[in-house]
């Protein structure tokens, strides 16, 4: 059996309580699932008419600071009277119509309103949505508990055989995949109240949301958050950031109260760590900007104080009489 010597059971006991503390963050964090998520889009699948156009929503970029995201649209005929599917892309058997509200368009035309010709190949295109105005949280200096909103609303037309415009029925869904530091979710709401999300549960909403696909116009919101493991990480920079602001601290103070002498080896080390702030500070994921919250609320005080420290340090050092390092 391991004996621990006298004198280290609180660090070992320490140890273990670390060990055991991360370990169930960790496998918190992995068998977190939003069981739920795809719920509403599995009733609406089993409800919607057969004879639709699926448009599917992927967010690729988020650009925290612009309040922006790129979305990539791409219609997915479910049935042949509307196109034929390929690998990666389809070719549509009716003049189709898709509007997308957003900032910025790439239709040919400069305009948000995306026209598919009969029998040509197409694919996807990328659209530019604004964030949803109104939250607090929707700020990057909450990093890393930002949250974002972005809202896609789109409407369909398409010319039947009489060359008359009918509504398209279309069906949005998500299929967004990981992003850097980001976890990005769906939720379908009404296009008459964007407000009001829709839920397995409320059979009265999603007969409403079905009758708006059969009118060709949907609206899809998008929650972004940081994900678990960009919180973790940036919790423990944040935990290295004030063990190196206390190392200094108490070094300091114990050379100025002349319980340790004011070697150069601490004076080195002093030093080093208050420029290894800087490079933790280089270590938060997804790159914030200077000047977010928990920088004026510990990396500048953490930084200022550990600078003050090590001139201190310095300054006793200087008056050493002995000269012996």
């Amino acid at each position: 059996m391991l004996k621990i010597p006298k004198g280290m059971e609180r660090i070992a006991l320490s140890f273990l309580a670390i060990i055991l503390t991360y370990s169930f963050v960790i496998i918190g964090i992995s068998i977190n699932s939003d069981k739920n998520f795809n719920a509403v889009s599995d009733e609406i699948s089993k409800q919607v008419d057969p004879r639709h156009v699926g448009i599917f929503v992927q967010i690729t970029e988020i650009d925290p600071l612009k309040g922006e995201a790129t979305a990539r649209i791409l219609p997915w005929p479910n049935d042949e009277y509307f196109g034929f599917r390929y690998r990666s892309g389809w070719m549509p058997q009716k003049d189709i119509s898709i509007h997308v509200d957003s900032v910025l368009g790439s239709s040919p035309t400069d305009n948000n309103l995306y026209k598919f010709e009969r029998d040509i190949p197409v694919g996807g295109f990328d659209v530019a949505v604004d964030q949803a105005p109104g939250s607090s949280t929707s700020n990057i200096s909450g990093y890393p508990f930002d949250k974002y909103k972005f809202e896609v609303p789109i409407s369909a037309t398409y010319l039947n055989e009489d060359n008359e415009v009918k509504d398209l029925n279309i069906f949005p869904q998500d299929y967004t995949k990981e992003i850097d530091t980001f976890k990005v979710r769906m939720n379908h709401v009404l296009w008459t109240d964007s407000e009001k999300i829709i839920t397995v549960d409320d059979k009265q909403a999603v007969a409403q949301l079905l009758e708006e696909f059969q009118q060709g116009i949907s609206s899809s919101v998008f929650n972004v958050q940081r994900n678990d493991s960009t919180k973790l990480l940036t919790f423990i920079i944040l935990i290295l950031m004030l063990t190196a602001l206390a190392s200094v601290t108490t070094m300091a103070f114990m050379v100025s109260a002349g319980r340790r002498p004011p070697t150069l080896s601490a004076l080195i080390w002093s030093a080093a760590l208050t420029f290894s702030l800087i490079s933790l500070r280089d270590l938060f994921p997804g790159k914030p900007p200077i000047g977010i919250f928990i920088d004026k609320i510990i990396y500048f005080p953490a930084l200022l104080i550990t600078l003050v420290c090590s001139l201190w340090i310095l300054l006793i050092w200087t008056r050493r009489e002995d000269y012996v390092n």
